[in-house]
């Protein structure tokens, strides 16, 4: 499970033949209600036994409060709506549940990590899940956990 910058590739998990890998997207990387669906298609389905929770540098997803108000500003500026009718039509009450924003990866990964690992449809199949952080410039990985 990454995020949905296009630099991750399954190549840079060392995986040449894309058949081989299922990635799932979702900006930051984050365990949201249509991951979660995916993930347990992923499990039950697909017989995935290995989750790899992979955040990168340089990510959109790292969104201070201060940003993440201006973002909701521009999509209402840009779609004629105000902010209150933007937060609507996402169905949230505030714009940090619109875009549950972060300011350091490493610790957001291990927060998907641990609720990938201990969410109760996820950890009685015996899934492995492993965090790691893809730092775009220099292609390599630190793992996390």
């Amino acid at each position: 499970m990454t995020c949905i910058d296009c630099r991750i590739t399954s190549n840079v998990f060392g995986v040449e033949d894309p058949g081989e890998m299922t990635i799932l997207r979702n900006a930051g990387a984050l365990l949201t209600p249509d991951s979660l669906r995916s993930l347990l298609i992923a499990i039950y389905e697909l017989h995935v036994r290995n989750i790899f929770v992979c955040g990168h540098t340089q990510c959109g997803g790292q969104m201070s409060q201060r940003r993440m108000d201006k973002t909701i500003n521009k999509i209402s500026k840009q779609a004629h709506s105000p902010p209150e009718t933007v937060l609507k039509i996402l169905g949230v009450k505030n714009v940090s549940q619109a875009f549950l924003g972060f300011e350091d990866v490493s610790q957001q990964v291990m927060k998907t990590v641990s609720l990938v690992k201990n969410h109760p449809l996820i950890s009685p199949m015996g899934v492995h899940v492993s965090g790691f952080v893809y730092d775009t410039q220099s292609g390599e990985f630190v793992k996390i956990l």
